[in-house]
């Protein structure tokens, strides 16, 4: 099937935003998305795009969805003074670029959870804004602040998060899954209270939530009270859709509604393959050591955002970063933007992109999850950016993946000659088996955090309520004690019969890349289940792999399996920079690189 609109990559006032425009129209009318903050815009991020798309394809609405400052792919960090206002003027500044581009006149602004606050008060700032669609809204900023909280707190209760206990930013910001906002953020966010809000924001206001909540009825009294046509819907998917990007299932009913309500067709269906163009010529985001471009690549199936160095170092490598999970490129707490960032300052390129059905990039028809995603075609996807950046002058490509993108990071690494090195993080599993093609089908815990939970009471009690799911772990305990009997005996027994296990299919690939010459880095957290794949096959923490030169194994300490802390994101990016001077530069690269270290910093 295939799509009567275009997607376009944007970039205004160092924003990167998607443009959604119909085939042909004359509409007068245009809509400005506004996304949540932090984990929450992971978790949606595919949703958000068929919104646009069902805006644009079935009403003829050019729809423009963006990343504030500080967020995503735009410019900046979230520690950056002012933020808070930088993301309200981005919204303004995103209706003036669509009213720009597109000749519309009149304008929807539709924001979900803190974007829908941010677009309530673009909205009441600017004026003229004909409908105002609020979407779970944050109503009070101190409210909102005492979520993250919360969501912290609970982390840090899981393994991952004991191990990373410690703050790290000394109390000063409050963030949850890796992403954080700082004071003057915070004091600007915490006086928000839309209840007290006394002005005009709409011609037409929609509220929408997940349940009868007295706060939204409150808010939707004040609208009326202020001479706005206000109405209110309550619809459950959105406890669907605000879940792990996983998981996230589109609530494709309630946003029909949307469009019904704006008086436009309710055409939200499974997407379609997106027509994705490529973006302007003059389409970039600056930074202090470097740019970066949204690219197009593979036919109009794939998208990536290429960053490069001011000043490049002769000789280096690119590196390409790939998926983790459902997240589009950015990674788990950004940390994909970062690393490229940090990297263009000491010379070095890169390309994050998204693999097929993942992010921006096109679906493919018969990859229905995300198991089948990796499974079946990540691979072949990655090696269509390893192809795109020897195409654009690098003489090599080192990849980086975390998890599920650590696997194909790994695999993409045999499989490609233009792969030199290869660092894989929380790498869960070395072969892909068939419970993983179910989508949602992660490690469990570490069995070193199983036996610990032994020594624990609480934990016992847990059991004994049915709070947790015994019979779930010892299966899975057991699994992992028959994997590491059969991958000590598997070796005598694939020669005797000539079929190859598991194991023995493990064993060649990491002598494949050994013998490729592949520099290999298999990183984990000293709690992460993919230990356990790894001492089933190499022994504890990979030991037998020091037989090798060229495939190694490291354990982190205070790394969580999903980067989601401060402190394991430094940890990665400082181990990776280390890993690319002593293994992939060469002596007089090194130098070099140490010096745009010192001068970067």
């Amino acid at each position: 099937m295939t799509s009567n609109t275009t997607t376009t990559p944007v970039t205004f006032d160092g924003c990167l935003g998607w443009l959604h425009r119909p085939a042909s129209s004359q509409a007068t009318i245009g809509a400005v998305l506004c996304s949540p903050f932090g984990y929450e815009a992971l978790c949606v991020y595919r949703g958000w795009s068929e919104l646009a798309e069902a805006l644009a394809a079935g009403a003829g609405i050019p729809a423009l969805r963006f990343d504030y400052p500080g967020t995503g792919d735009s410019k900046g960090n979230e520690e950056d003074p002012q933020l808070f206002r930088a993301w309200i003027d981005s919204i303004k500044a995103a209706a003036a670029y669509l009213r720009a581009t597109t000749g519309v006149e009149r304008l929807i602004f539709c924001g979900l959870r803190l974007g829908a606050t941010l677009a309530a008060i673009a909205a009441e700032e600017m004026g003229g804004v004909d409908s105002l669609v609020m979407v779970a809204p944050v109503i009070s900023g101190k409210r909102y602040i005492r979520e993250l909280g919360i969501q912290h707190k609970s982390w840090l209760s899981t393994a991952n998060g004991l191990q990373v206990a410690q703050a790290n930013d000394d109390g000063r910001a409050v963030g949850a899954y890796g992403f954080q906002l700082y004071p003057d953020t915070l004091e600007q966010l915490a006086a928000v209270d839309l209840e007290k809000h006394t002005r005009h924001v709409a011609r037409r206001v929609l509220l929408h939530d997940t349940f009868d909540n007295p706060h939204i009825n409150r808010l939707l009294e004040c609208y009326r009270g202020l001479g706005v046509q206000a109405d209110v819907q309550i619809f459950p998917e959105y406890d669907k859709f605000l879940v792990d990007p996983w998981y996230s299932v589109p609530p494709r009913n309630a946003f029909n509604s949307v469009l019904t309500w704006l008086g436009l067709p309710a055409g939200m269906q499974a997407q379609p393959a997106l027509d994705v163009l490529a973006p302007a010529a003059d389409a970039r985001i600056d930074f202090a050591a470097g740019y970066e471009t949204p690219v197009v690549f593979g036919g109009g199936r794939y998208v990536g955002v290429f960053c490069r160095p001011r000043r490049a170092l002769q000789g280096a490598p690119a590196v390409l970063f790939v998926n983790t999970g459902g997240v589009h490129r950015i990674g788990e707490g950004r940390v994909a933007v970062l690393m490229a960032r940090r990297l263009a300052a000491q010379g070095i390129a890169s390309l994050r992109m998204d693999l097929g059905g993942l992010g921006d990039s096109r679906h493919r028809d018969d990859s229905p999850t995300l198991g089948a995603v990796y499974a079946r075609h990540g691979v072949t996807d990655a090696k269509v950016g390893v192809d795109w950046l020897l195409a654009a002058g690098y003489p090599k490509v080192v990849m980086f993946g975390v998890c599920s993108g650590a696997f194909v990071s790994i695999h993409t690494a045999l499989a490609h000659p233009g792969v030199v090195g290869c660092m894989s993080v929380n790498l869960p599993f070395f072969v892909w088996r068939r419970a993983q093609m179910r989508a949602g089908a992660r490690p469990v815990e570490s069995s070193l955090v199983y036996w610990r939970s032994i020594r624990d009471l609480r934990k016992w009690c847990g059991l004994l309520t049915g709070q947790a799911n015994g019979m779930t772990i010892f299966l899975e305990l057991g699994r992992r004690w028959c994997a590491r009997v059969i991958a000590r005996t598997s070796g005598p027994f694939e020669r005797c019969i000539g079929f190859t296990t598991s194991t023995g299919a493990i064993r060649r690939l990491v002598k494949g890349l050994e013998h490729k010459d592949v520099q290999t880095s298999l990183v984990y957290g000293s709690l992460d289940a993919g230990l356990d794949e790894l001492a089933i096959h190499f022994g504890p923490n990979g030991s037998e792999l020091g037989e090798l030169t060229n495939v190694t194994a490291k354990v982190l300490e205070r790394v969580d399996h999903a980067l989601f802390s401060r402190s394991a994101r430094e940890a990665v990016m400082s181990h990776f920079e280390q890993f690319l001077r002593e293994r992939i530069l060469d002596t007089e690269g090194v130098d070099e690189l140490c010096t745009a270290v010192l001068r970067a910093s």
